[in-house]
């Protein structure tokens, strides 16, 4: 039997995209709720704070009835066209471009809980709850701007280790912004951490009408777990992209050949020993 040899680019595992995101099959899709409001929002973020470029995403935030969804328009967008490509009979399909924030959050409009959904590449989705927060905000009167039109106020707020300005406007009332943002008079339509490694900014605002979609995917690996396991899990990952990447492929190296920059083949000991400065959003 031949033995199976995947290549994987040291290139793209340690300087430009340690969690390539793969475009998944969709098996089943539920209306959840119906937004009656759409934000699209540009996220620019890193890894780590000392990371030279970000990446790029575009985010959707539906507001609903009874709940809000956050997740990344590029990721849906690949989805959904893999799925068609599979369902016409295609062998392969399209895969995720560029780098998109890989977090899917469904939070109430009540409540402290919300429902998330990570993926990683080569592993399983990791479906688990966290608790939402209560921001308390100190608003800055004498500071304001303008985007998409709208005045905008400034606050600051801390949370979960991380001190963040969000800019937000009276002129839409709505308490909600994305991830777990929100609680203030106003849609927040512009935040940003003090380190600029997570950096929101509303490309456009529209009354909607559509359903607020919950799916499921053919290969069906969601893997329920805890908030602490994924975050045990991420630390893992970026501590050793190929050690992970070889540990979830059955922890046979001898079937993972990694091909370095300059385009030979580094001895595998080596690779596993590279690491990604990483950190979570969440230090707290």
């Amino acid at each position: 039997m031949k033995q199976l040899i995947l290549i994987i680019c040291a290139i793209l595992c340690i300087e430009v995209s340690a969690q390539e995101t793969c475009s998944r099959i969709i098996d089943k899709s539920t209306p959840v709720d119906t937004a009656r409001y759409k934000v699209t929002y540009s996220l620019k973020y890193k890894f780590h704070p000392d990371q030279m470029d970000a990446f790029n995403d575009t985010r959707i935030v539906q507001i609903g009835k009874h709940s809000v969804k956050d997740y990344s328009d590029i990721i849906n967008h690949f989805d959904s066209v893999a799925t068609e490509q599979v369902r016409r009979g295609a062998e392969s399909y399209s895969n995720v471009s560029g780098n998109p924030w890989p977090l899917e959050i469904i939070r109430p409009i009540r409540g402290d809980k919300a429902d998330l959904k990570y993926r990683l590449s080569v592993s399983a989705f990791f479906v688990y709850s966290d608790s939402v927060p209560s921001l308390e905000w100190n608003f800055i009167d004498e500071e304001t701007d303008t985007i998409l039109g709208y005045e905008c106020r400034k606050a600051t707020t801390e949370f979960a280790g991380r001190r963040y300005t969000a800019w937000f406007t009276t002129e839409i009332p709505l308490p909600f912004g994305p991830y777990k943002f929100g609680d203030l008079p106003g849609l927040i339509l512009k935040i940003e951490d003090t380190e600029q490694q997570f950096v929101w900014e509303a490309m456009g605002f529209e009354s909607t009408n559509s359903p607020i979609m919950e799916y499921s995917y053919r290969d069906g690996n969601d893997k329920r777990c805890s908030t602490t396991d994924v975050e045990k899990t991420l630390v893992r990952y970026f501590k050793s992209p190929v050690g992970f990447m070889i540990s979830e492929m059955g922890g046979d190296s001898g079937r993972v050949r990694i091909m370095g920059k300059d385009g030979k083949l580094m001895n595998n000991n080596d690779a596993t020993q590279m690491s990604i400065p990483y950190k979570p959003l969440e230090i707290k």
